[in-house]
């Protein structure tokens, strides 16, 4: 309320000030070119009362209007210091108080549909923040729960993983969900703690695995250790693994890390229905589509890169379909 409150109080000063700048500009412009403005001396209050309006609305508007008309009478229709009104200078008067009242009004309508608008936006943003951290309460008890479950049966030990999978796909979309709103509002956090990408991807290569599916083989030479975001992190490698199980047609599902220089790189290759010609991709920018290739789609890969950006890693990593 405070921050409002004081928001609110800079507009206001910032939109007199727009008035007091705006009226001065006009006085001393019009010194400066009287003689070719005696025609037309409300010429440049014009300006100053639409550039007024547009930015301060209604009453700063109707102020400037007002205030120019009284300027321009006393000093630009009459000797300076006397008003004296005739018929032609109180016509301009009026006609300058009509179009300054009118273009107040519209300007005034405009403002409030911005304000609208911008409060409309935050409700939305609110609503949908409650609501996606209300939705991953449940999730994450049932995740637990069917880890619990999975340790503990044997011949249900399949469906549970399947079961699981699908949790950990729902908790992923809300977990993007939450990042887009955040991403829009400018105010990500980032965990940032040393992690080993390679022990990472074999973590949730575990935790994801079919007990019935292909080997997942992890492949790392060397670690490759980096301050990250682990949970953005996993979510990204957790996409590509489920890409990877759902297409592979039942053969492995290979995962390399290894440093790139200054990077890290980590690929996914299954040995699935895919693209030859062009097996390497790069991440899509946020927004983009996934283009269908063969019949075989990859929403997992596309929906990976506004997590990659703000968990440290670079955009257009290479991703390795």
């Amino acid at each position: 309320m405070i921050a409002a409150g004081m928001s609110e109080a800079r507009a206001s000063i910032r939109s007199w000030a727009v008035v007091a700048a705006s009226l001065s500009g006009a006085m001393a412009l019009h010194f400066l070119l009287r003689p070719a403005l005696e025609m037309v001396p409300f010429m440049l209050f014009h300006g100053a009362n639409f550039i007024s309006a547009w930015y301060g609305g209604l009453l700063p508007g109707l102020v400037c209007t007002v205030v120019g008309a009284v300027l321009v009478n006393a000093f630009f229709l009459a000797p300076p210091g006397l008003v004296t009104l005739t018929l032609p200078s109180s016509i301009a008067t009026a006609v300058f108080m009509a179009i300054g009242v009118g273009f107040s009004i519209l300007c005034h309508s405009r403002l409030r549909a911005i304000r609208a608008a911008e409060e409309a936006r935050i409700v939305r943003e609110n609503f949908l923040t409650v609501a996606a951290h209300e939705l991953r309460t449940p999730l994450t008890t049932l995740r637990l729960r069917l880890q619990r479950l999975g340790k503990r049966s044997g011949k249900a030990e399949d469906d549970l993983r399947a079961a699981l999978r699908q949790v950990l796909r729902m908790d992923g979309l809300i977990h993007q969900f939450l990042d887009a709103i955040r991403l829009q509002q400018a105010r990500i956090d980032l965990d940032r703690r040393a992690i080993d990408l390679g022990a990472l991807a074999q973590e949730v290569g575990d935790r994801l695995a079919p007990a019935a599916a292909p080997r997942l083989e992890v492949e790392a030479p060397a670690p490759v250790v980096g301050r990250w975001d682990a949970a953005r992190l996993e979510h990204v490698i957790a996409h590509l693994l489920l890409n990877a199980f759902k297409f592979g047609r039942g053969k492995p599902v290979h995962v390399r890390v290894e440093r790139n220089g200054d990077r890290a790189l980590l690929s996914v290759r299954d040995e699935g229905i895919g693209p030859a010609s062009s097996c390497m991709r790069t991440v899509a920018p946020s927004g983009s589509q996934a283009q269908r290739v063969k019949g075989r789609s990859s929403p997992s890969i596309f929906r990976s890169n506004p997590r990659i950006e703000v968990s440290g890693a670079p955009s257009g990593a290479p991703v390795r379909c």
